[in-house]
């Protein structure tokens, strides 16, 4: 589970801005210092998504680019998560996105709240989108959210009352079950590299989602889905340019080489595959020292 969340503000008359914290535990010593910022900010000007290992914690973070008029006086926020050593970041992926999909909307209209009231409003935004999303897609949470659903569609006019009734009718037959039980086939799928299958069980989830007006689950499951497709072509793709950098190696083209195995690192954070990105990158780092220590003496003979 999450420890915590921080939202960082990229105005576009300074550098950053820190809108607010969100602990689990109420409390925490941990702040985003000027030096922490600079770090995800440079991660963050190559990639959407990073995950930052420190100390104790890690920092999955997303970067959303603003559209809307908040444009106007801002290029964005990083929505971070506070992580624990254990945890495995690829799960958070779509909850990131689509949570700070929500600080956009006009209604929030978060720039000009007082850091109270915008904590107030991440804590809210945590609970319903950050949180892993196997707890939200369990029988009884998806209940109670159709429920909740009913309860509009049961004050408007004839049309959202009849669907509302619908609704209700699917949830007594337990329709709403079968989401989960897609899910968890779909999870098993992927922990055994069945991308194919796992991506079609989680749109078949997404589908019922829709169907039952879960509309912000059925938008995580289908990045789940689009997401895991993309996994067998870039994987393929890494896998040739890793043997492209160990064939360089050999011949002792070590130019070639660590650019290779930077190539190989940035696919492998596109992949959220951080232990394979960390790999990679040392390396790449490795030989680009060498190459440029030989190339400082070869010139000196």
């Amino acid at each position: 589970m999450p420890t915590g969340s921080f939202v960082v503000l990229l105005p576009t008359d300074s550098d950053y801005k820190i809108m607010g914290y969100y602990f689990k535990e109420g409390e925490s010593n941990f702040k985003i210092s000027s030096d922490l910022f600079l770090r995800l900010n440079l991660d963050h000007s190559k990639n959407e998504y990073n995950l930052l290992k420190l100390k104790d914690i890690r920092i999955f973070s997303y970067l959303h680019k603003f559209k809307g008029k908040l444009l106007r006086n801002a290029h964005g926020i990083i929505l971070g998560l506070l992580l624990n050593e254990d945890e495995e970041p690829d799960k958070y992926r779509s909850s990131l996105k689509e949570a700070a999909e929500v600080f956009e909307m006009p209604s929030l209209n978060i720039l000009k709240k007082s850091r109270e009231e915008f904590e107030s409003i991440l804590k809210d935004i945590y609970l319903e989108h950050l949180e892993p999303l196997i707890d939200i897609l369990q029988p009884d949470s998806l209940k109670n959210s159709i429920i909740n659903i009913t309860k509009f569609m049961l004050s408007g006019g004839k049309k959202e009352r009849k669907i509302a009734q619908e609704l209700l009718e699917k949830v007594e037959r337990g329709e709403h079950e079968k989401i989960t039980e897609l899910y968890k086939t779909a999870e098993t799928a992927m922990k055994s590299s069945d991308y194919e299958k796992a991506a079609k069980f989680y749109r078949k989830a997404a589908e019922i989602a829709e169907v039952l007006y879960i509309m912000d689950v059925a938008t995580s499951l289908k990045e789940k889905a689009e997401f895991l497709q993309q996994i067998p072509e870039l994987s393929k793709e890494r896998e040739k340019i890793v043997q492209e950098a160990r064939n360089a190696l050999k011949n002792e083209d070590f130019h070639t080489a660590y650019i290779s195995y930077r190539r190989a690192s940035e696919i492998s954070k596109k992949l959220i595959q951080y232990d394979k990105e960390e790999e990679y990158r040392l390396k790449s780092k490795a030989l680009e020292d060498f190459y440029k220590i030989d190339q400082k003496y070869s010139k000196s003979k």
